[in-house]
């Protein structure tokens, strides 16, 4: 008997011992990617103010929300100069995440009204187009050193909508590019 009890106190005791040491690295993990969100915050400032990003802590990693009108030109998949100046002010911080083998995706979002008629031949629906836009923000921050193999494009469509689309407002929050930040 008195072995067994020996057996789980020791069992025990590992046990406690591992969960406070798993502790101090989520700590840790927690504490780098918090750093990292106030570096892109600072970076983004400007855009942050005019409500054309959006930055929020996750459990598994950043989120950055990117709204269509800073990156896209309305009808057009190609960077709007604000939106390549907005992505210049964090790629030498991604590429530097990157580099320690952080993941990015990079995730296209559009509305549910259909593409228009001067991109429908290309994108028949908003599934190609957000994708096609994500694709674009991934190329520009390639060149811009973030190495490409930490790097996804993800196109949601219109199938992950943050608001409804009953309302302008509600479908212009729904056209965005979002950049999830995963460190390993």
């Amino acid at each position: 008997m008195r072995r067994s009890w020996t057996t789980v106190t020791t069992l025990t005791l590992a046990v406690c011992i591992a969960l406070h040491l798993g502790g101090c690295v989520t700590r840790s993990k927690y504490n780098s990617m918090l750093a990292q969100q106030e570096s892109l915050e600072s970076a983004l400032r400007s855009e942050i103010a005019a409500d054309k990003v959006k930055i929020e802590q996750l459990e598994n990693g950043i989120k950055v929300r990117m709204d269509d009108d800073l990156l896209y030109r309305s009808g057009a998949v190609e960077l709007h100069p604000s939106g390549r100046a907005a992505l210049d002010k964090v790629a030498s911080q991604l590429a530097s995440m990157a580099a320690q083998g952080t993941r990015i995706d990079v995730g296209g979002n559009a509305d549910d009204v259909p593409v228009g008629p001067e991109l429908v031949e290309r994108y028949p629906t908003n599934w190609e187009l957000a994708g096609a836009r994500a694709a674009v923000v991934v190329r520009h921050l390639q060149e811009k050193g973030v190495d490409p193999r930490q790097l996804d494009v993800v196109s949601r469509g219109q199938y992950d909508p943050v608001s409804s689309d009953v309302t302008a407002t509600g479908r212009a929050q729904n056209r965005r590019t979002e950049l999830l930040i995963r460190p390993k």
